[in-house]
């Protein structure tokens, strides 16, 4: 059984929807993940030719066109200043009313977090070893910047596919944090992390970008980059009605948090601690928070 087969039933058993559609064209309705996965997926393979000297993705040549040309639609969006400027505004899509209230959200969930589980955020808490995070789809380092080094964290990485905004980071940053930051320009569905080499990795309002198979490969590489007590962190928008809703101009899907689920628990991770952040518009997707662990204990 493949896997969106496999999340497919895994919802369906349990009464959520498994339907979806299109945001930008209400007579675009998938009955089902497997009919969209077969469908639009495959018509943006066929309609254009994929560049790959301009795409980010290292496994162009044994990846399926279809994965090709969706990361590439994503990654062009991103690299276009037009639509994403280096800013916060910028990488919160004309939001950026949105981050002083996410990040004050986020930041009262790690300490909930820290309080029922032994994640290290500072050098003294972790035996006078440094700590380290990792924020993926970091743009500018937003969530770096205001949250992950405040909370004490000696260094953080920030793992981003658009030069554009990778290289605009540091600036943004400041010298101060900058110093404590290593910068990885390149796409969750290639980076590789180091066994036991992050207390936190912050996934946040990325994870649409990615399908299915290529969300539960990386987690799966996070279970094995997290250190004793550490925790991977997504939070992202979520759909209520549909399983699932397509956005065709930036190459991205929202879930429903039980599609989310079913893909967690793919990976061999479970849910430590959950909320919602609270503080948003009542426009905007509800946003959860997750704090993940490793199901088994990982022997290297």
């Amino acid at each position: 059984m493949d896997l969106s087969t496999q999340v497919q039933y895994m919802l369906k058993k349990a009464g959520n929807p498994i339907h979806g559609r299109d945001s930008g064209d209400d007579e675009l309705y998938y009955s089902s993940i497997v009919e969209w996965r077969q469908t639009a997926l495959n018509e943006q393979g066929e309609a254009v030719l994929v560049d790959t000297a301009t795409t980010t993705n290292k496994r162009n040549k044994d990846q399926p066109l279809t994965f090709q040309q969706w990361y590439k639609t994503g990654y062009d969006y991103y690299e276009d200043e037009l639509k994403c400027p280096a800013t916060v505004d910028g990488v919160l899509g004309g939001f950026a009313c949105l981050s002083s209230p996410d990040l004050k959200g986020s930041a009262s969930f790690m300490r909930h977090v820290k309080s029922i589980r032994p994640v290290k955020f500072t050098k003294k808490e972790n035996g006078d070893i440094d700590t380290c995070a990792c924020e993926c789809g970091a743009g500018i380092g937003r969530v770096s910047k205001g949250l992950l080094l405040p909370l004490g964290i000696s260094q953080c990485d920030l793992v981003e596919p658009s030069p554009r905004l990778i290289a605009s980071a540091p600036e943004y940053l400041g010298d101060a944090y900058s110093s404590r930051c290593r910068f990885f320009c390149t796409g969750m569905q290639d980076f590789d992390p180091n066994p036991q080499s992050y207390d936190i990795i912050w996934i946040q309002w990325v994870i649409g970008y990615l399908p299915d198979e290529d969300l539960v490969d990386f987690l799966k590489r996070c279970c094995i980059a997290l250190r004793k007590g550490g925790v991977v962190v997504i939070k992202d928008n979520t759909c209520t009605s549909d399983a699932f809703i397509v956005d065709r101009d930036d190459a991205s899907v929202t879930r429903s948090l039980p599609y989310i689920l079913a893909l967690v628990e793919l990976a061999g991770m479970r849910v430590v601690y959950e909320r919602y952040q609270s503080d948003f518009p009542d426009n905007i997707f509800p946003v959860p928070m997750l704090a993940l662990e490793p199901k088994a204990e990982i022997n290297l």
